[in-house]
């Protein structure tokens, strides 16, 4: 963070070698910063001024539909920017962070396999984006699933077939676009077959090209022919492409462009994720990824700890703004290059404006979306045993995940609520602790599979219903189920995480597999579970 000053007023200064207006301006066209608080900071509405290209909502920026209305507009009054939010329904939610999303997520999705619910579900969560003055939702995942442990994918991704993803995928992008709100298939090439997540690691993917074409871009090239506006890269490396991870690699933005054709924006993931943060570095990758081709850099979650400290979210812009202005001076970075890349997020402006508008209240979930929700909760449910109508009277509840998704932010207690709400007198308890936990930031060992705090559940009583993640992704969390179900063999395990092969879980004779968690899948397994 050296290129960053801060004087005793608390004003950050920008030590970059001075440039023109316009090239000033088109620096700032491509950047996606985020920002604290609930309201848009000086700085922030500066940039805007100067031409910030996109803004990037979090949990921690949004109190109430109405105060996340009323910071979008002002935004949009300070400049052309595209504001984006990751919102996939499930568990990545950033509107309904809080309470819960209203909208299943893809694995539920697919394994339900109907198109028209799929579409259904699209168009409510662009409905809620579009209320909330959101242009660009950063979904639909596009990523084939096909490690059944991978760390933060999993019930995020549609399945682990190609063309059923692909054709999701492109059902989604055409119906989230059709209500004015541009997608974004991510994470290109695919993250699908990792066993680190770039949040807290550097992901390698060791598949030939023939591999990588018949599976993982399958589902981006159905995205294409759905005409999705946006691409999010990945902070992978796939020797088969560049020994350089995705995100700063023309080979990977040439596979993208030439192969398949695509001739929207290029968005890069957050460049504050360890993936890059710890090998690139923060500021820097942000010029080699623009030199590699992509069109707008996301800065990520603001606050991260990086190098030098925690800096502020001025500070990381600024730290940005200043490597990339350098390198423009230091003939690094080509003027060109930042016009070829502000035309495209100009582009995308101009799209979006013309989409936007129309009463809020109009754009509110309607029932057919509700409908389609809970139809799909109910219709991606994976049944093993005696477990349909188990539950009566006060029931004892006990959670033995560990690992979050930090995607998601948090692990949910959806189901769990949905259980108490139904059975009064019934308890819910944590074999472990859970950490701090924000949307997209983590430490080096946050996730590490080991050693873990207790929580407050009692090993020798007996379970009714036990609540897991993905099986297999957390020695810990195996290890505390096995000790649940030789207590009590029978207890209903509800499965909440990626379900891999229909014979998971072996040992579970009575079992739900979710799909995932939302507030329709809550409500379809407290439904089930109860008479």
């Amino acid at each position: 963070m050296s290129s960053v000053n801060t004087g005793t007023s608390g004003s950050t200064t920008s030590t970059a070698p001075a440039v023109d207006d316009r090239t000033r301006r088109l620096v700032h066209a491509v950047l996606m910063p985020g920002f604290t608080g609930t309201s848009a900071p000086p700085w922030l509405l500066d940039a805007l001024r100067d031409g910030l290209g996109s803004v990037c909502y979090f949990g921690h920026n949004l109190e109430s539909p109405e105060q996340t209305a009323a910071l979008s507009e002002r935004i949009h009054a300070a400049g052309r920017a595209v504001i984006a939010m990751d919102e996939e329904g499930g568990g990545v939610t950033r509107l309904h962070v809080r309470g819960g999303s209203p909208h299943v997520g893809a694995a539920v999705l697919g394994r339900a396999d109907d198109l028209a619910l799929t579409a259904a579900v699209a168009r409510g969560i662009a409905r809620d984006v579009r209320a909330a003055g959101i242009d660009l939702a950063l979904a639909p995942v596009a990523d084939v699933n096909s490690d059944p442990a991978n760390p933060v994918i999993g019930v995020r991704s549609f399945g682990a077939d190609p063309d059923l993803v692909g054709t999701h995928t492109a059902a989604f992008v055409t119906a989230m676009q059709a209500e004015g709100v541009a997608a974004c298939a991510k994470h290109f090439p695919g993250h699908g077959d990792t066993k680190v997540d770039s949040h807290v690691g550097l992901p390698v993917v060791r598949v030939d090209l023939e591999t990588l074409r018949s599976r993982d871009l399958v589902p981006f090239a159905g995205a294409m022919e759905a005409g999705v506006r946006c691409v999010m890269t990945s902070h992978i490396v796939f020797p088969a492409l560049d020994s350089a991870m995705a995100t700063v690699s023309p080979a990977v933005v040439a596979l993208l462009r030439d192969g398949l054709g695509f001739d929207g924006v290029i968005v890069s993931d957050a460049i504050s994720m360890l993936a890059v943060a710890e090998t690139i570095g923060f500021a820097e990758s942000a010029v080699r990824a623009l030199a590699a081709g992509v069109d707008l850099v996301c800065l990520g979650n603001p606050g991260l700890p990086l190098t030098g400290g925690t800096p502020t979210d001025e500070e990381e812009f600024r730290a940005v703004l200043d490597a990339v202005t350098r390198a423009v001076a230091e003939g690094r970075l080509p003027v060109a290059r930042l016009e070829e890349a502000a035309a495209r997020v100009h582009a995308l402006a101009d799209w979006t404006q013309g989409a936007r508008g129309g009463d809020v209240s109009e754009a509110s979930v309607t029932s057919d979306v509700t409908d389609a929700n809970a139809a799909a909760a109910r219709r991606a449910l994976r049944v093993r045993g005696q477990v349909a109508g188990s539950l009566s009277g006060a029931v004892r509840v006990v959670d033995v995940r560990r690992r979050r998704n930090v995607a998601t932010g948090r692990l949910s207690d959806l189901v769990a609520d949905a259980l108490l709400e139904r059975l009064p007198g019934s308890t819910v308890e944590a074999v472990f602790a859970r950490t701090a936990t924000v949307e997209g930031r983590a430490q080096q060992g946050d996730l590490t599979p080991g050693e873990a705090q207790d929580g407050t559940a009692s090993p020798d009583i007996p379970a009714d219903v036990v609540l897991v993640g993905t099986p297999g992704s957390d020695p810990a969390q195996d290890a505390a189920l096995a000790r649940q179900l030789a207590l009590s063999p029978g207890a209903v395990v509800v499965c909440l995480g990626w379900p891999g092969t229909e014979d998971v879980l072996p040992e579970a004779v009575n079992a739900v597999f979710t799909h995932g968690e939302s507030l329709p899948t809550a409500r379809a397994v407290a439904a089930l579970l109860t008479r």
